[in-house]
């Protein structure tokens, strides 16, 4: 006489909380006899089954998908066991909403940003792509010494990717000599940029 195999019993998550798409790592007993085994997992009411890997019977690692709930069990199904329990459960946190101003330690997509001028999204090229020179007019330096620049413009750049970008700076270091019919040009330049 064959003895079926007990149902799976989660026992342990880590980490027990955190934003979607977060990687965890699965605890338990009876959580398969192989990938193959593994035919259910669900995180917070969400379908896991795609991003598991099957470690051990006792271990499966996968990542949170976009769960309905905001709290919710791990629920393991196998061929072999059927529907497991959980003892543990999930937090699915809600990621902050974080402005082109506020600091973070997460990458920020700068591809889209809020153009407050036009009242509209804009797109930008990265930096690799953005033009070297994005007046589009002829490039003159060497006019004027670094160090008075830097004296007249204390904490500011000509570097039109910096923070600090000062727009008189840039035009005398690279346009000091460039006519007004030059900078009218620049200006129909400038315009077509996205």
């Amino acid at each position: 006489m064959s003895r079926a195999r007990q149902p799976p019993l989660v026992t342990g998550i880590s980490p027990n909380e955190g934003i979607s798409w977060t990687k965890v790592t699965i605890r338990g007993e009876n959580l398969g006899t192989g990938p193959t085994d593994l035919i259910g997992l669900t995180i917070c009411g969400h379908n896991c089954l795609l991003t598991a890997e099957w470690m051990s019977a006792s271990k499966i690692v996968c990542r949170v998908g976009q769960a309905k709930n905001d709290k919710g069990d791990i629920i393991v199904t196998t061929k072999s066991g059927g529907r497991g329990t959980s003892t543990v459960s999930f937090k699915l946190l809600k990621p902050e909403k974080i402005g082109i101003l506020d600091q973070s330690a997460v990458w920020v997509d700068e591809m889209n940003y809020y153009d407050m001028r036009t009242d509209r999204n804009k797109g930008i090229p990265p930096l690799s792509l953005r033009p070297a020179n994005p007046l589009g007019i002829e490039i003159d330096k060497g006019r004027f010494p670094q160090k008075d620049l830097e004296t007249l413009f204390p904490g500011m750049s000509a570097d039109f990717t910096s923070e600090n970008f000062s727009a008189a700076w840039y035009l005398i270091e690279n346009h000091s000599t460039a006519s007004f019919d030059q900078l009218k040009m620049a200006v129909v330049n400038l315009k077509k940029q996205p």
